[in-house]
């Protein structure tokens, strides 16, 4: 049995701002960056002239409306497309790794629920290899992203980077195999366990044998209706019945409709909102959305990022950045351009520290959370974002003057409001105590001495400034609430 420790006892109920819990640059932020990566200060200062709902609404509609991304000139290249596989490959799936980083700090939720799904279900370009199916199975996240889940579930089952991950490719009548089975059970709708049976993972890999029609690596994967068992079998106690893919799929869902919404609405709250769960009623509510609205999933998160409880004090600040977030976050909140070279190493610094797209660690996913930091990866997220820092030092230095220019104007002289204007920009909350903010600012301060701040000689445009906000970021960099979001 589950154990609910969320402190967030507040409703579904549409956020009403009040005194006591405002619409603030806090919680502007709060929404961006669990439903994307950042927006500059202009764009804060313009969320923060809408409601909330509003805002959130603009945000999910915004999400909704990118169009997917192009296919590469290889998207659909089988093996015999190559001269020399071996060689021509690897850097096609850099490019589509660089691509799918650049879409996700772009993307807004779009980008996010692409990669959210892409952790549910898993498949790993290691074991399929063919960089065609690599963007064939984005591209069906990326489309079904905010689309519905039970049309997910039916084409995911049938694309082939899932086909041959999973090994349902060698599904057939003759020997049936019962892994995409028994994930498709455990780990994609119903949650280990939970009302189904041994015998309802043999009978169901019978349902789904026949997807074995291929030719080559990177080819299409077809229905082979010879080697499909076309004969009755009994799911979950239904009457004999000659299901197939589509139509056991169409039971699961008609007939575990409870257990299914419950299992993916605490998914989708564990990765937005919070670890811990709350009260089960909060799940209820969301659950009965996602059966209402016919397995459609932005009901489900309209209902939850507007509410009460998503804009709670115990709401914000409580979830451990994933190392994407933590790298690529990193230059949305600074406003730094970047380069695809940059994109390239945070994706090897990424990899190193357990996330590499297109490779979670085994089929179940990444775990989250407190998963992602230990005493090895902390520093190894120190090192990304210093490389991060430095390579945009040697582009413009001037970029991090502008950081102090997007929110205060060049003549201020009080160094403690600049330092924490900018401490304030990367983390969740105001930090816990004024001399968590004092230490801030006499990293800021740097070399410059104290009497040219005493007599406010000092300003922003000194030609000190932008190396005393390096100081600042790697001070910041090492802040605990940093890695929180």
């Amino acid at each position: 049995m589950e154990m609910f420790t969320s402190c967030n006892t507040a409703p579904l109920s549409t956020y009403v701002p009040t005194a006591t819990k405002p619409w603030d640059i806090h919680r502007v932020r709060h929404v961006i960056k669990r439903l994307g990566y950042g927006l500059d200060v202009a764009q804060e200062d313009m969320a923060l002239a809408q409601s909330p709902d509003v805002f959130v609404d603009t945000w999910i509609n915004d999400s909704i409306a990118f169009m997917n991304t192009p296919a590469p000139t290889w998207g659909f290249w089988s093996r015999s497309n190559y001269t020399d596989y071996g060689m021509e490959r690897f850097p096609q799936i850099l490019e589509w790794w660089r691509q799918s980083m650049d879409d996700t700090l772009n993307l807004k939720l779009r980008g996010k629920m692409t990669l959210f799904w892409h952790n549910h279900f898993v498949t790993r370009i290691e074991d399929y290899s063919a960089p065609s199916w690599m963007y064939q199975y984005y591209n069906l996240l990326q489309t079904h992203a905010l689309g519905n889940f039970k049309t997910l579930t039916k084409e995911i089952g049938k694309s082939e980077a899932m086909l041959v991950f999973l090994n349902g490719v060698q599904n057939n009548k003759w020997s049936p195999n019962e892994n995409y089975a028994r994930e498709l059970f455990e780990l994609f709708t119903l949650g280990a366990n939970n009302n189904y049976t041994q015998n309802d993972i043999v009978e169901a890999s019978r349902a789904l044998t026949g997807y074995n029609a291929w030719t080559e690596l990177g080819a299409p994967i077809g229905f082979n209706p010879n080697s499909f068992d076309n004969t009755d079998k009994v799911i979950f106690g239904s009457a004999p019945t000659n299901f197939d893919h589509d139509s056991l799929i169409d039971h699961l869902f008609a007939v575990r409709a409870n257990e299914i919404s419950d299992f993916i609405v605490k998914k989708i709250y564990r990765a937005f909102v919070s670890p811990e769960l709350p009260a089960q009623s909060i799940i209820d509510q969301l659950a009965l959305t996602f059966r209402n609205a016919n397995w459609e999933i932005v009901p489900v998160l309209r209902q939850l990022f507007k509410s009460e409880h998503f804009f709670d004090e115990n709401a914000i600040g409580t979830v451990i950045k994933d190392p994407l977030e933590c790298l690529l976050g990193f230059f949305k909140e600074a406003n730094f351009p970047y380069t695809q070279q940059q994109l390239e190493v945070v994706h090897y610094y990424a990899a190193n520290l357990g996330q590499e797209y297109y490779n979670p660690i085994d089929v179940a996913g990444w775990q989250g959370d407190r998963d992602w930091v230990n005493s090895s990866t902390i520093t190894g997220r120190w090192q990304g974002l210093e490389y991060i820092m430095w390579t945009t030092w040697n582009l413009d230095q001037e970029l991090f003057r502008g950081m102090a220019l997007e929110q205060l104007p060049a003549t201020t002289t009080d160094p403690a409001l600049v330092a924490q204007k900018i401490v304030d920009r990367f983390v969740p909350k105001t930090l816990f105590t004024a001399s968590d903010y004092a230490l801030a600012t006499t990293v800021f301060k740097g070399d410059v001495p104290q009497n040219y701040y005493d007599t406010n000689q000092w300003n922003l445009n000194w030609g000190s400034v932008p190396y005393q906000v390096v100081l600042l970021l790697q001070h910041i960099f090492r802040m605990p609430e940093f890695q929180l979001k």
